[in-house]
């Protein structure tokens, strides 16, 4: 187990990136609740986000990201007008007290593994709109995920709410009785804040424009 606090400099930031380049699985304050994450192309990482929520792989994940011009690769099969379109109403929500996860169509040349879109053509992307959430992103992007994406699932156990501080991610996901589960990746603790948010993100249909949820 590894607690990350401290003010997040660069270096701190840094420390964070690496830990999950290493596997590392990160419980985090989002917009709202609190998150469970990690680099969203380390297979090993999400199957054991999968394992520990008992998530079933065929209802995908969301993923975050820190700037909406990385999301580009994934529209490249739309046309000019219909990219604007999309970019256009994502742009629109970034203003709003409630975070928006999108669903994006997959181009064909977009290489998104089958562990994030499950049974679906589309993936869930959400801008976050924290701060730190944010420089992660930007310090996890590189040549094996150049969308800079990192997982987001709620931080809690099956059947169990949201958590919504650091002590009650810990008591989901540190302890003895946790520790008595098979866990391969190991697990860190953001020591930060949420965004308070009184709503959950909502989830839209980014082709129709259709609120999911």
């Amino acid at each position: 187990m590894l607690d990350c606090h401290d003010d997040f400099t660069a270096n701190q930031i840094e420390h964070i990136a690496k830990f999950l380049k290493s596997s590392g699985i990160l419980a985090y304050p989002s917009e709202s609740v609190w998150g469970l994450g990690c680099d969203a192309f380390d297979k090993k990482a999400v199957e054991q986000i999968l394992s520990l929520k008992k998530r079933s792989v065929q209802k995908g994940l969301i993923v975050l990201t820190d700037d909406i011009n990385k999301i580009m690769p994934l529209l490249s099969d739309l046309s000019h007008q219909q990219q604007q379109t999309l970019i256009n109403q994502i742009s629109a929500q970034q203003t709003h007290l409630q975070a928006t996860t999108w669903l994006l169509p997959v181009a064909r040349s977009a290489s998104i593994p089958k562990f994030l879109t499950g049974d679906f053509t589309t993936l869930a992307v959400r801008i976050t709109l924290h701060p730190i959430l944010k420089k992660i992103c930007h310090a996890i992007t590189d040549d094996q995920n150049p969308y800079g994406f990192l997982v987001s699932t709620s931080c809690n156990l099956q059947g169990q709410a949201p958590a919504c501080n650091l002590y009650q991610a810990k008591q989901y996901f540190s302890g003895d009785k946790f520790l008595d589960n098979k866990v391969n990746c190991p697990i860190a603790f953001l020591d930060a804040q949420s965004l308070g948010f009184d709503k959950p993100s909502q989830i839209i249909d980014g082709m129709t424009g259709k609120q999911i949820r």
